[in-house]
Formats: structure tokens, sequence, C-alpha cells
């Protein structure tokens, strides 16, 4: 009876694995790049553009791909409509779409790791031609951008909507431009130049700058004749506050914990908060917001703040 029992158990044990396998081992039935924009109409702008910068080579290729696809509110958040679209010439078009390719199949699991990391693009595998991927809280994100639709397979390769276009850090230029290019930060530039800071933000170097808006400084009491009367250490421990060395830091790698150390040195630690939205120096009464996130340049990443970081 035991013998039985147990020659039962082993069948159907044994039907169960059988049942299983068959069940995983059956393919995915994958649809062309085409099908799939076809069916996305918040995919419409994007579909549009791949198709008058003329990268069918892309699109049917054999791949694998990887796209970041901006939505058709992507495209609208950065000032392009169809109407501009269709003055731009295939050469434009396809350069800036090209910044938003990976020759390689990349799905949100390969994007776990501490900090942003890069990814080649089809423009060049240099910090001004990559893009950076991470994740935050079981969400995923490139140059800081959050994936909306995530790891759609096509048949050659994979597509993660985004609600961003993004610019190639080329354009942008280095920090230095990123900053002057504002029209916000011109006391906080006083500061780094009287602390002899300014000029290494031009290098080849990396870095991630919170840079306080002209309004901040001010109501911190540095103002232009105050930055030119200070001392250059006084100055210098100001901005060193302000930025970190060999990172380029997103929002979404600041999240809700203590961030690495700035350029102030051992211990020189910044709070981040609401999911990496606000921040606290050690001297800071309150939080500070980030006003505006992960502008990516050349040579590293600006962050715009409405307050001053105290040490």
């Amino acid at each position: 009876m035991k013998n039985n029992i147990y020659k039962y158990f082993l069948f159907l044990t044994t039907t169960i694995i059988l049942f299983s396998c068959k069940k995983d081992d059956q393919p995915q039935t994958l649809v062309s790049m085409d099908a799939f924009l076809q069916s996305k109409t918040e995919l419409s702008m994007f579909t549009t553009a791949i198709n008058k910068a003329q990268l069918q080579s892309f699109k049917d290729g054999p791949g694998p791909f990887t796209w970041l696809a901006p939505t058709n509110a992507a495209f609208t958040a950065a000032g392009i409509t169809s109407d501009s679209l269709n003055k731009l010439t295939s050469g434009d078009i396809s350069y800036l779409l090209m910044y938003h390719l990976i020759n390689d199949a990349v799905f949100t699991r390969d994007m776990i790791a501490q900090n942003s990391f890069p990814r080649a693009t089809q423009l060049g595998n240099s910090g001004s031609t990559q893009v950076f991927l991470g994740q935050f809280n079981n969400e995923f994100f490139v140059n800081g951008t959050k994936i909306v639709s995530p790891d759609n397979r096509v048949t050659n390769g994979i597509i993660h909507a985004i609600n961003r276009f993004h610019t190639p850090p080329v354009i942008n230029g280095n920090i230095q431009a990123l900053l002057n290019s504002t029209g916000q930060h011109s006391l906080f530039i006083a500061a780094l130049t009287r602390a002899n800071r300014w000029a290494q933000l031009a290098t080849t170097s990396v870095f991630t700058v919170f840079a306080p808006t002209d309004a901040a400084m001010t109501a911190a009491g540095h103002t232009t004749s105050s930055i030119a009367t200070s001392t250059v250490g006084r100055m210098d421990t100001l901005v060193r506050y302000h930025y970190f060395n060999n990172l380029r830091l997103f929002s979404n790698d600041f999240g809700n914990k203590v961030s690495p150390q700035t350029a102030l040195g051992p211990g020189r630690t910044i709070t981040a908060s609401a999911n990496g939205t606000k921040l606290k120096g050690r001297s800071n009464p309150s939080t500070i917001d980030i006003t505006l996130t992960d502008r990516l340049g050349t040579n590293g990443v600006v962050h715009h703040l409405n307050g001053v970081l105290r040490y």
C-alpha cells in the first residue's frame, strides 16, 4: 500500500513538473516595433520622428536594440510639436533619436545598481553621449527620468516609454555652460570664482552640483558685495558643500538617505528626503527644495536649489 502511494505521488509530481515546463517553454509571441507603436497612441510623435529620421534599419533590423521612447507629453514638454518636427531635417531628428537608442537589449532588471550607471548610445560611449540608467523604490530611470512603461518586448528588442525627451549632453555643454545658461546663478558663479573653483567645472573631471539660485543666495546673505569681500576660505567651504567630485548623481540616486561625502571632505554629507526632492545640510533648520533636477552636461549633473546648504 505504501509503495502504491509513493508511486502515485511520484507520478503526480512528475506530471506537475512536466506541465509547468511545457507552459514556461511556450515561446512568447512578439510583435514588430511597427505593430507595437501603432497600438500606442501616446507614442505617436515618437513614431513620426522615427519615420522622418529614416531609421528603418534600426526599427526593422535584427537588433537587439533598446529604445528609450519619449511619450507625446514628453515631446510637448520639450517644446517639440508636430509642426517643429516637420521643420527639422531628417539628419537633425536622427541625431536626437540616436541618443535614445542603445545597441543591446537592456531590461529594467539590468538597471539595478547603487547609483545610476552609464550605457553607450548610438551617438557613442563617452560622457558626452551616454545615457545613465538607475533605480529607486522599484521604479527605473534614465538620466533621472522615470520609465513610465518598462520592458515592452518587440521582435528586435525592448522599448521603454519615458516621460522626458533627452538632449544629448554634448549639446548642453559642460557644467559651466549649464550654470551660465540659466540667468539665475550669477551669485553662485561669483562664489565659485571667489573660491577659485569655477575653472575646474570646465574640465573633464566629473561633478554633481547643487546650485542655489540668485534668490536663494540673496536670502542667505550672499550678495555680490558680500561675496567679493568674503575670505576665499569661507567661500570655498560654502561652494564645496554644494558639489560632489567624481560622481554623476541623479534625483533617483538621492532617495531618502544620506548622500556620499561632498567635495568638502569626509563626514560632509547631505540628507535627502521626499524621494530625493528635498535636501537638508547639517545646519539647515529646515529642508530646501530641488526646484529643477537632472540637467545633464558633458562632465556632470546640475540641480537647482531654492536654498543654500549649511554645513
